[in-house]
């Protein structure tokens, strides 16, 4: 499943998240590993919040969760426990699947959110597109390497842009010149491991 919804926000709303992304930024000077990967609870209220970000970042992504993703997203998930969220500000991600990497770590084997999503408060680049590989999404439990794949599905960073794709899904961020700032929130049915690794 792979969905694009233009013009998600109100116009007056895409400053906090630009400040978010600043801040997360910021983070990432003094931090790696599991601590640049945040944990909102959603319907597992005996689960706890888990940030570095200040009270008002989380505020922030509070509101856009319960305002915005949620109410666009729960068809797709039905119930789940939480939201883990953090920010890419300017930097590159290679191929990847989104996957609880502490499990990965230690097993070989992909435990998965039940949906990845992107937002786009900031982007003025050249380049910097989402690619998505055509392959099988990788399935919940199995072990090994990322599938082989022939084919790519380029999406264009838009401000105001959110993308909703399936778990397993392979992705990476083009090379960009410029700036693009994303949040980027799995949904998960369980709350992934707390990794104290560095971030791949």
């Amino acid at each position: 499943m792979l969905l694009v919804i233009d013009n998600l926000l109100p116009e007056y709303e895409l400053a906090g998240l630009r400040t978010l992304c600043l801040s997360h930024h910021q983070l990432r000077q003094f931090m790696d590993g599991s601590g640049l990967f945040s944990w909102l609870p959603t319907q597992d209220l005996s689960s706890t919040a888990r940030s570095a970000h200040s009270t008002k970042s989380q505020a922030i992504v509070q509101h856009y969760l319960n305002q915005h993703l949620l109410p666009r997203v729960e068809q797709f998930t039905g119930s789940h426990a939480g939201a883990e969220w953090w920010c890419n500000t300017n930097n590159d991600l290679d191929w990847h699947i989104d996957k609880d990497e502490a499990e990965y770590q230690r097993t070989g084997c992909f435990q998965l959110p039940l949906l990845s999503t992107v937002f786009y408060p900031y982007v003025s680049c050249a380049g910097g597109e989402l690619l998505i590989a055509d392959n099988p999404p990788v399935m919940p439990g199995s072990c090994g390497d990322l599938p082989d794949f022939r084919s790519v599905i380029s999406i264009p960073p838009v401000i105001n842009r959110l993308v909703l794709f399936s778990a397993g899904l392979i992705h990476r961020i083009n090379p960009f010149d410029g700036e693009r700032y994303s949040v980027a929130v799995n949904i998960w049915a369980n709350r992934p491991s707390v990794i104290s690794c560095q971030e791949n």
